[in-house]
């Protein structure tokens, strides 16, 4: 399982330089996610405390974007290569 953290947030919305709102716009193609949702978890350093739509829903923007999120003993953000793309 996947547990997103509010790091990866802040570092993939500075990786594709999103506002939160356009976040919370690109999430909710997936899942209602609100831009006050996004500020609330990006104040978190850790896991948030989400339910699983709504955090797959950032998830799956950041993925449709080309942002990588690592959550392997390091958790971060990468864009990913344009060799993955």
């Amino acid at each position: 399982m996947f547990a997103l953290r509010g790091e990866q947030i802040r570092a993939g919305r500075a990786l594709k330089r999103w506002s939160r709102k356009q976040l919370a716009q690109e999430a909710s193609r997936f899942h209602p996610v609100s831009e006050e949702t996004i500020r609330d978890w990006e104040g978190i350093d850790g896991v948030i405390n989400a339910t699983t739509a709504r955090a797959n829903a950032v998830v799956r923007a950041f993925d449709e974007a080309g942002v990588e999120l690592l959550n392997h003993g390091a958790p971060g953000a990468r864009l990913r290569s344009v060799e993955q793309s």
